[in-house]
């Protein structure tokens, strides 16, 4: 009897001992979350200043839920269904205008080359003519 009252307070006591090793990982852990949701504040509000600044959509921003089970409910918003279509269309803008950019570029370089085989063909002409007036400075 005595032997199996020692064992149930060793059971008891080791029961404790592992409650507190979860507790305290639990409280390490809640820490951790706490630090990290702060971290997702900070960048909630760095993303929606750059949302406002690029203007993808009116009034789409990160609003953090605490609650959230899933990282759409924590982060307020859908990335999928909200914010890829108007990142995707802004890249699609980019690229279109980077496209007319080039082209215009290849345009401008084109008639570059033009002006300066034109530019070259005067200066020869007028370098014929110069040689001519060096050879017959009577003439004029």
């Amino acid at each position: 009897m005595k032997r199996e009252l020692q064992a149930v307070e060793r059971d008891i006591m080791e029961a404790e001992v592992a409650r507190n090793g979860w507790e305290a990982k639990s409280w390490d852990l809640d820490t951790m979350i706490g630090h990290k949701f702060k971290e997702l504040e900070a960048l909630s509000i760095e993303c929606n200043q750059a949302l406002r600044r690029l203007k993808l959509v009116q009034g789409l921003q990160y609003v953090l839920n605490a609650k959230g089970s899933s990282p759409a409910e924590v982060l307020g918003i859908d990335y999928k269904s909200t914010l890829k279509p108007a990142l995707d269309s802004f890249a699609d803008d980019i690229n279109k205008s980077s496209m007319s950019k080039l082209e215009e570029l290849i345009s401008l370089q084109q008639q570059s080359v033009e002006n300066a085989a034109k530019i070259e063909a005067k200066r020869n002409c007028v370098a014929v003519l110069q040689s001519n007036c060096d050879e017959h400075p009577e003439n004029f």
